[in-house]
């Protein structure tokens, strides 16, 4: 949060205001559901990347928290959603 609104020239606590106002979220929850759009489309654009290389590349602190969030949003695994897809 701090970087993003040092690049945007304003304080945290504007910033945090507009995640509540506009958006109706918080930062940590957007910051989540970028991460997790990220990892799908990294997904579908490098299919030989492994989930451990794509929790990476997108900032999930793990493999499990990216897993987490697949069974939470996708009603299934990472794994599970590649297949789907392809």
């Amino acid at each position: 949060m701090f970087t993003l609104s040092r690049s945007l020239n304003i304080s945290k606590n504007e910033l945090s205001r507009y995640f509540t106002s506009c958006l109706n979220s918080t930062f940590r929850i957007w910051l989540a559901e970028v991460r997790f759009e990220a990892a799908k489309k990294m997904m579908l654009d490098y299919p030989d990347y492994n989930n451990d290389i794509i929790s990476a590349e997108c900032g999930f602190s793990s493999r499990s928290y990216l897993y987490r969030i697949f069974k939470e949003k996708e009603g299934c695994s990472p794994t599970v959603w590649r297949a789907k897809i392809q």
